[in-house]
């Protein structure tokens, strides 16, 4: 795992590097306790386009491989298309729509029935610089929101 400093920026060559970073960002100010990189599953791929509505904490991410397409965790119950940005690294990578990897962080209560927060940290893929996108509470046993990265 190789993090280093680029103009200020933290900077990633790996999925490793953006898991390592991923867990130290932290989730809504508390300790990251699990980070799950993101993958499609439909196809495997570790590359994506993230649409997300800063005001409502909802994520989208579009496989760059097949397009399928994935709410993270909860996102899917607040998403509104009319308020969704993309996503997009300030290498301006490939035009419009950048491609990123993408991990999720989870802060888990402390005897493990719930999910307190979680966070969304990506990974440009054209210059390797790692970003952090939203966090938001989740307060609940939604448990399951895990495996939805």
């Amino acid at each position: 795992m190789v993090i280093t400093e680029v103009d200020g920026w933290p900077m990633g060559e790996s999925l490793e590097d953006l898991t390592e970073y991923a867990g130290a960002q932290g989730a809504e100010g508390y300790d990251v306790h699990e980070v799950r990189l993101c993958r499609c599953a439909a196809c495997g791929g570790h590359v994506f386009g993230v649409h997300g509505d800063l005001d409502e904490h909802a994520a989208k991410r579009v496989c760059r491989g097949c397009g399928a397409e994935h709410f993270i965790a909860d996102s899917g119950e607040y998403w509104d298309d009319t308020g969704a940005g993309i996503m997009v690294c300030e290498c301006d990578g490939d035009g419009d729509e950048e491609d990123f990897n993408v991990a999720v962080s989870y802060s888990l209560y402390a005897d493990g029935d719930g999910i307190r927060a979680i966070a969304i940290t990506s990974r440009c893929v054209a210059c390797g610089r790692l970003g952090y996108w939203d966090d938001w509470m989740i307060r609940g046993g939604e448990m399951h929101l895990v495996d939805r990265a």
